[in-house]
């Protein structure tokens, strides 16, 4: 949430100002938060991303090998055959 951000900005600012703090330790703090807040997020949209994929895979590539074994293997019975004759 950037508006939140920028509050807490704002109040570090102002705190550094009043207990006469150096202003770029201050604003490095600020940006550790910022990078570790910024992973969490990134964490968290990976791991609901996780559960997507599975289904994807589930739904269109599974029936898709199967299909595919299938259509040899019916192509194999009924002797037209692909070339795996011995």
């Amino acid at each position: 949430m950037p508006v939140g951000g920028v509050c807490a900005l704002a109040d570090a600012l102002a705190s550094a100002g009043r207990a006469g703090l150096a202003l770029g330790d201050v604003l490095a703090a600020q940006a550790a938060s910022a990078r570790h807040e910024r992973r969490q997020q990134i964490r968290e949209r990976a791991a609901r991303a996780g559960p997507k994929m599975q289904l994807v895979v589930a739904l269109v590539l599974v029936p898709s090998v199967l299909l595919t074994l299938g259509a040899v293997l019916a192509a194999e019975l009924t002797s037209t055959g692909i070339g795996f004759a011995y």
